[in-house]
C-alpha cells in the first residue's frame, strides 16, 4: 500500500480549504452554524465586537444572557469530584501560598467551590482557613445550599462583591475574567488593600488583539472577552504585582466561528505576588 507523502497530503489540505471557502459553499456553510449556533447546538465562539456591550446587543434572544440562572449553576459537578491537569500548577501555588501564612481565599468566579472542593484532597488546608467565593447570585444560592451538606469544615462562604478580596490573602481565579466587563487590574485597583497573591488559571490571551467575542455554553450566551496577553500582565506589573510564573493550558481552545486570526489553541495561567 502506498502512502500519501506529506507534500501531497499538504496539496490535498489546500484543495480542500479552497473548497469549503468557495463562495457559495462559505456562505451554506456559515448559515448552518449560525442556525446551530442560534439554538445552543454548538459550543464555541461567534463574532468579534469593541466592546462588551456590542457583543451583549448581538446575542441572539434564543437562550439567556449569561450564568446567573438555574442551569449554569448545575454545570461543572464533575469539577466537585476531580482535579484536571491544568489545575495542578494553581494547586502548586496556592500550597505556596498557604507555606507562606496565606489563609483567605477570595475565588472570583468559583462557581459552587469547586476548587474548594476538589483540592482538599490533595492539599492541607489551614485550619482557620477562610475561602470565600464570589459568583453570581444564581450560583451563590446553589452554592451555598451545596455547602450546607456538602462543606463538613465550614471553611466555604459566599459573597456578593468583589470589594472581600481586600481582606483576603490569595485573589484565585480560575475560567471567570473572560466573563467580567472589567479588567482584573482595573477591579484590583479599586481595592484600598490589595490580596498578597493573585493566581490566575484558564485565561484566554491573545498575542497581538484585543477583543470581544459571544460564547454559546449551551444553556445561555455570554459575551466573552480575549485580552492581549502582553497588556494583561503590564498592567499588574503596574500594580506593583511581580510576575512568578506563567503557563499554557493547551487542553483548553478558543475557536472565533470562521475567524482563525482570532481563534486560540491555548489559554494561560500565572501566579503573580505583590513586591
Amino acid at each position: 500500500m502506498q502512502l500519501v507523502g506529506t507534500t501531497e497530503m499538504s496539496t490535498l489540505h489546500q484543495m480542500l480549504d479552497r473548497a469549503l471557502n468557495a463562495p457559495g459553499v462559505r456562505q451554506w456553510r456559515r448559515s448552518r452554524f449560525d442556525a446551530d449556533f442560534d439554538r445552543g447546538a454548538y459550543g464555541g465562539c461567534r463574532g468579534v465586537f469593541k466592546t462588551y456591550e456590542e457583543a451583549a446587543k448581538a446575542v441572539p434572544g434564543t437562550l439567556p444572557l449569561g450564568y446567573d440562572h438555574e442551569a449554569p449553576a448545575a454545570m461543572y459537578g464533575d469539577r466537585l469530584v476531580r482535579v484536571f491537569p491544568s489545575d495542578y500548577p494553581m494547586m502548586l501555588w496556592l500550597e505556596r501560598a498557604f507555606a507562606d501564612g496565606a489563609s483567605r481565599v477570595f475565588d472570583l468566579g468559583g462557581h459552587v467551590g469547586v476548587s474548594y472542593y476538589a483540592y482538599q484532597k490533595y492539599l492541607a488546608y489551614p485550619n482557620n482557613l477562610a475561602w470565600q467565593v464570589a459568583d453570581v447570585p444564581a450560583v451563590n444560592r446553589a452554592g451555598a445550599e451545596m455547602a450546607f451538606e456538602r462543606d463538613s469544615r465550614r471553611q466555604l462562604k459566599f459573597v456578593g462583591s468583589f470589594d472581600h478580596a481586600g481582606d483576603a490573602d490569595v485573589l484565585f481565579t480560575s475560567g471567570c475574567l473572560q466573563y467580567l466587563q472589567e479588567t482584573l487590574a482595573a477591579k484590583l485597583q479599586s481595592l484600598p488593600k490589595k490580596p498578597r497573591w493573585v493566581l490566575v488559571n484558564l485565561l484566554p490571551l491573545h498575542d497581538r488583539l484585543a477583543f470581544w467575542t459571544i460564547q454559546n455554553i449551551g444553556t445561555a450566551f455570554c459575551p466573552y472577552r480575549i485580552q492581549q496577553k502582553s497588556i494583561f500582565f503590564e498592567d499588574l506589573k503596574r500594580l506593583n504585582y511581580d510576575l512568578l510564573d506563567v503557563w499554557e493550558n493547551p487542553e483548553k481552545s478558543c475557536e472565533v466561528a470562521f475567524s482563525p486570526e482570532h481563534s486560540l489553541d491555548r489559554y494561560f495561567g500565572a501566579a503573580l505576588k505583590l513586591g
